[in-house]
């Protein structure tokens, strides 16, 4: 009789994410690409999110614990605690806003991260997993590092957001069997914060570029959007949260139309569960503004190709730095053009004048010229649109990204050493 075969490496990725979002959609881009014949991917969300069902369409067991649907992501004892007679008067007192927070702190470790820890532990032992993957960053993953740290299997941190580490981050940054960084402006964060440069490794998002390429549906898109065939549309797509900057897009739309009639913008996503009122305040804007007919919203279209398609130019108006903006790869290889906010990663993926624009943040004169430069030279939109597109093929097309993040896998999971060159993001 021969040997047994051996079942693939059962990874656990955990997905923390209060809606669908960049984090989300690269998730399903590498675990639908995963070798299966090596790792067999399960995931634990903690949102009820329309990517669930994706992930299940693949053949993937998702652990739906729909966390914020119960509200303890801000628990209301935390507010109880902060206004109590007791912690307002030793806020008084020096330092007594330091120590203020440090309970807090230790609250929220006990209240929220250990009873989540202890609820992932399980998880983790009752399906034999080898290994886990958190996927948004430290201080929003540190139950998913603990349990994998208790169970005594490796983890991985993906770390997607910028972040400042407190003392006990930095104790779970030891616990980790490696950092993937999205982006070189977010291991320059982690640096920042005492984190040694050999923790971690820079891997790009990847994106299906072939998907992108092929798509057929902008026509069907428009019209499901509300978008008419001869208008000029500027979109902009990502969770609605303040710091993405819808409001100054729609202040910037308020001058694009003013200099192009036939422009019309389109604003889509969802409002994330800790500020449900920003998408009201957005549309009232928008009445304010008098844009009720130029500007629409949309919610978040599982088409993202069509989509895409469906613009003339991809807008990204962040008021603060992006840790990447998977939308702009996104874009790029749907051959649009581009106009982003400068920082973060953004120029690590958009070259100024070959891809597209960059424009200061909270600028909406800035940005209002610079979708107007675009949409008045539709040969010159084409040119960078076909630009990005070869830039995405090159640098970051999904095959690259689910080699090297498999590569690390293999690194851990064999006991070697992570880093060049196998490991490298070039």
């Amino acid at each position: 009789m021969g040997m047994p075969s051996q079942r693939p490496h059962r990874i656990l990725y955990l997905d923390t994410a209060p809606s669908a979002g960049g984090s989300v959609v690269s998730l399903y881009e590498l675990v639908r690409s995963l070798d299966r014949t090596r790792y067999e991917p399960i995931v634990v969300t903690y949102a009820s999110h329309a990517y669930i069902d994706r992930f299940r369409s693949l053949g993937i067991e998702v652990i739906s614990c729909d966390l914020y649907g119960r509200g303890d992501h801000r628990p209301g004892w935390v507010k109880q605690v902060r206004d109590s007679p007791t912690m307002r008067l030793l806020q008084r007192f020096p330092r007594g806003a330091d120590l203020l927070h440090l309970l807090g702190f230790v609250l929220l470790l006990i209240r929220v991260v250990w009873p989540r820890t202890r609820l992932l532990r399980n998880i983790i032992r009752q399906h034999a997993v080898d290994l886990v993957h958190t996927n948004i960053r430290i201080g929003h993953d540190r139950e998913g590092i603990l349990a994998a740290w208790l169970a005594g299997i490796p983890c991985v941190a993906h770390i997607r957001d910028f972040e400042k580490l407190n003392c006990f981050d930095r104790w779970l940054v030891g616990r980790t069997s490696a950092l993937v960084y999205i982006s070189k402006a977010i291991q320059n964060a982690h640096l920042a914060s005492g984190v040694a440069v050999e923790r971690g490794i820079v891997v790009y998002n990847g994106v299906d570029d072939a998907a992108f390429a092929a798509s057929s549906g902008a026509s069907e898109q428009r019209g499901k959007l509300g978008i008419g065939a001869e208008d000029l549309v500027a979109g902009v797509i990502g969770r609605l949260e303040r710091w993405k900057g819808q409001e100054v897009f729609l202040r910037a739309m308020k001058l694009v139309t003013a200099a192009l009639p036939r422009a019309r913008g389109v604003i889509i996503g969802d409002p994330v569960p800790y500020d449900l009122d920003y998408q009201g305040w957005l549309v009232a804007l928008r009445e304010e503004l008098g844009l009720v007919s130029q500007v629409i919203f949309a919610p978040f279209q599982i088409d993202v190709s069509a989509t895409m398609a469906a613009l003339d130019v991809l807008v990204l108006p962040s008021i603060s730095p992006e840790p990447f903006g998977r939308v702009l790869i996104e874009g790029m290889a749907a051959g649009r053009p581009i106009v982003a906010t400068e920082g973060g990663a953004t120029p690590e993926i958009v070259r100024p004048g070959i891809d597209g624009v960059l424009v200061q943040p909270d600028d909406p004169q800035a940005l209002a010229d610079a979708i107007v430069q675009i949409l008045q030279d539709p040969q010159a939109g084409k040119r960078m649109g076909s630009r990005g597109r070869e830039r995405v093929c090159d640098d970051f097309g999904l095959p690259r990204h689910v080699a090297r993040i498999q590569a690390i896998y293999s690194a851990i999971l064999n006991k070697q050493r992570i880093g060049q060159p196998a490991c490298d993001v070039r």
